[in-house]
């Protein structure tokens, strides 16, 4: 499960660990009102998604005028902000973070995370672009070293100061490192992280270490015993993950989308369709753990705001009952107000009495006996 910036943030105050003032605001005024809080001449404004490369795409900005922050803040809330690192359609910005803007003398980049082959607790971390080109020496930004930690004897003050050679600290800021370091790995293990990646560890012009940009990630199976990092979760942002109640989600670039059961039966699915001639817009797999409030969702998800020309329910019945699938999928169509046609395929268990459910819904759905039936329907041309 991701975290937002702001959340993530407040595990790292509540740790210990500096970060700059800031404050989360959803509306534009809010956004003025929190800059003047903060004071200062200049602030930072970042648009809150589970995704990097957020300055790329103009979704952090500095300001030094209240108007054009304003201004900015209206043009970015409640759009949908696209980087290279999440899906075509980007996802929503509901949030914003407002921050005190600070100058930098000099940047680092530093993770945290598991390392699934040995086991260990893997501290990675290299000087970030950010830092002036001409300080680099032989080292560049692309380059990144390592240590790793042994879960039974934790971090050792001794690679803390490993890591404080590899990145080139100036000593007089040594012991606040070591002691952000020390923190990162107690935070790591007692919220059962996956990540953390902090892609600007900065020394700020007043010779102080900060965090100024950090993702984080939790271990989804770990959410039982960490129950205020599961109220967290925002199911907006990660509909291209697990999403929880039954429902995976894979966004796509095409306009047909799909709702199935089984991985195996996605990538059929998907294969069949690109061979002749279609493109998925997105895939929502449905396990058997599904309600009907799920299966809604699911439509919901697949239709994308009205992106898709056609929606393929491919279903084959096992443990999961096709009629209980068949209400949940009428029920979302009715409840988001779904226009486009939906093609369904349906066998297995109780697939005669989820047909006579789609009959009696009196919705635009046509049903089909086989998957070759379904492209014909969805593309115009025979399955090969």
């Amino acid at each position: 499960m991701n975290l937002h910036e702001f959340q993530a943030k407040q595990l790292f105050r509540a740790a210990g660990i500096p970060v700059p003032k800031g404050e989360v605001v959803d509306t534009p005024s809010g956004a003025v009102e929190a800059a003047r809080r903060l004071g200062g001449q200049q602030w930072m404004v970042k648009a809150q998604i589970h995704a990097g490369a957020r300055m790329e795409a103009g979704g952090i900005r500095r300001f030094n005028d209240l108007e054009e922050l304003q201004r900015f803040a209206q043009e970015m809330l409640g759009e949908r902000l696209i980087t290279t690192e999440n899906s075509p359609s980007g996802q929503p910005v509901n949030q914003l973070l407002i921050e005190l803007s600070c100058g930098v003398k000099n940047c680092y980049h530093l993770s945290v995370m598991l390392d699934p082959h040995s086991g260990q607790v893997v501290f990675q971390g290299g000087l970030s672009e950010c830092r002036d080109s001409a300080e680099l020496g032989d080292q560049s930004p692309g380059e990144l070293f390592q240590v790793e930690v042994d879960p039974v004897v934790g971090l050792q003050h001794f690679q803390s100061r490993q890591l404080a050679v590899e990145l080139r600290l100036n000593r007089t800021i040594w012991l606040p490192f070591f002691e952000i370091t020390q923190a990162l790995y107690r935070l790591f293990v007692a919220k059962d992280l996956l990540l953390i990646e902090i892609g600007s560890l900065v020394e700020n012009d007043r010779g102080q270490m900060m965090v100024l940009d950090v993702r984080v990630q939790v271990d989804d199976n770990a959410l039982v015993r960490q129950p205020e990092l599961a109220q967290w979760a925002d199911r907006r942002q990660d509909e291209n993950q697990v999403l929880g109640d039954g429902l995976g989600f894979i966004a796509m670039e095409g306009d047909i989308g799909c709702i199935v059961n089984g991985s195996g039966l996605a990538l059929a699915t998907l294969d069949i369709i690109q061979l002749n001639g279609g493109s998925v817009a997105n895939i929502v797999e449905v396990d058997n753990g599904a309600d009907a409030d799920a299966l809604a969702n699911a439509c919901r998800l697949v239709w994308d705001n009205g992106r898709c020309s056609h929606i393929l329910v491919n279903i084959v019945g096992g443990i999961v009952r096709c009629d209980k699938v068949a209400a949940g999928i009428i029920d979302g169509i009715q409840k988001y107000n779904i226009e486009c046609p939906i093609v369904v395929r349906m066998e297995g268990t109780r697939a005669e009495e989820a047909k006579a459910l789609f009959m009696q819904s009196n919705e635009k759905v046509e049903i089909v006996k086989t998957l070759d039936d379904a492209v014909i329907s969805l593309i115009g041309t025979p399955a090969s």
